[in-house]
């Protein structure tokens, strides 16, 4: 009987000794995933008026002395305050974006007065703007995301279409195009200049962002689609392109948009970053669609505005130097939104964003 009882004895105490060490390491992994659950991420956002999204009202404050016009409903604003919602806690974001930014002037050098461009107002109606430190100062060793919307300033393409509106409205004959400009050795000379800033920038930046933060999860941003197709636009619509001429210079301009995202697509290919396609969800959705399906502005529009936002007293306070190209031939009344996502744009943007940071595994 002994042995036997000895036995029941070891048995038992082996038993016990098993359950406690599976309740050990249960305790463990649960210990271990509350851990995760409560580490937040941090996550810089660098980036343009497209990132910033200035074109959707309500501003942050301080939006009448700032110069950058960031939006409160901005995609990365949207995604942030979504992601916290499903956990609260998960990402907690700096935001640097600001209208008018340069890889130069903006992401890695500082951004002056004459480089600021966010609404509400000009900023020679405070008397200048403040000088704002190089975004990426933000970004550090304890930075885990960084999303970056940089290329369209670089390249010009605010200038370019300032030109196209103001070759556009010249009433001699023969018709001007400014893709005949741009395709001269004048002005073929002067992009080529520009491409290679753009190509020098994202190279510049991604090196930056590596060398500062080298675990972070980087994310570059193309821009979404301003004109894939001129079916439904009309010449001198300024809640379109305005005065850019429809058969030549509106297909230019896209195919010099194509060609600027690819850039980025390349340069995230060749940094270990990931790129996030804008333009192909919104192919449908340019500056000749309509209603909710018009996913961006024209020169000049009226606001669209989020769910439950008023609009503001004065949309005609808002600028841009469009106004100062063909000042005759512009609605009054009517906020400068120089062809940048309205508020189903931004939407847009916050969905491919999220889309990417799901498949890099850094949603809840």
């Amino acid at each position: 009987m002994r042995p036997k009882s000895m036995g029941r004895l070891v048995a038992l105490a082996s038993t016990a000794l098993l359950l406690v060490g599976a309740v050990s390491a249960g305790s463990a992994n649960a210990s271990a995933e509350r851990g995760r659950a409560a580490q937040t991420l941090n996550w810089v956002a660098l980036g343009d008026s497209y990132s910033a999204d200035v074109m959707v009202p309500p501003w942050d404050a301080p939006a009448d002395s700032d110069g950058c016009g960031r939006s409160g409903y901005s995609w990365e604003a949207m995604l942030k305050r979504d992601l916290n919602a499903a956990h609260p806690g998960w990402v907690n974001m700096t935001d640097v974006t600001c209208g008018g930014a340069t890889v130069a002037q903006g992401v890695l050098g500082p951004q002056p007065d004459g480089v600021l461009f966010g609404p509400p107002a000009d900023g020679k109606d405070h008397g200048g703007w403040v000088t704002k430190t190089p975004q990426i100062d933000a970004v550090n060793a304890d930075t885990d995301i960084v999303t970056v919307g940089i290329g369209g300033n670089d390249l010009g393409f605010g200038d370019i279409m300032n030109n196209c509106l103001a070759i556009g409205a010249e009433q001699t004959l023969p018709v001007k195009y400014c893709k005949a400009y741009y395709e001269s050795e004048q002005g073929q000379h002067w992009l080529n200049e520009r491409w290679q800033i753009v190509e020098d920038g994202l190279q510049a930046t991604l090196a930056d962002i590596h060398s500062r933060a080298p675990e972070a999860k980087v994310f570059l941003l193309g821009y979404p689609a301003i004109v894939p197709s001129a079916f439904g636009c009309a010449y001198g619509n300024f809640h379109q392109l305005g005065t850019v001429r429809l058969t030549s210079d509106a297909p230019y301009l896209d195919s010099l948009q194509q060609r600027l995202n690819q850039k980025i697509a390349d340069a995230a290919d060749e940094n270990q970053a990931t790129y996030v396609d804008t333009y192909t969800s919104s192919e449908q959705h340019g500056v000749c669609a309509s209603g909710s399906d018009r996913w961006m502005y024209g020169v000049f529009s009226n606001l669209v505005m989020p769910p439950g936002v008023d609009k503001p007293a004065d949309p005609a306070q808002y600028q841009c130097p469009a106004r100062e190209q063909v000042p005759a031939l512009l609605p009054k009344g009517e906020a400068c939104t120089f062809v940048h996502p309205n508020y189903y744009g931004a939407l847009n943007q916050r969905n491919e964003a999220e889309a990417a940071f799901q498949a890099a595994g850094l949603t809840p």
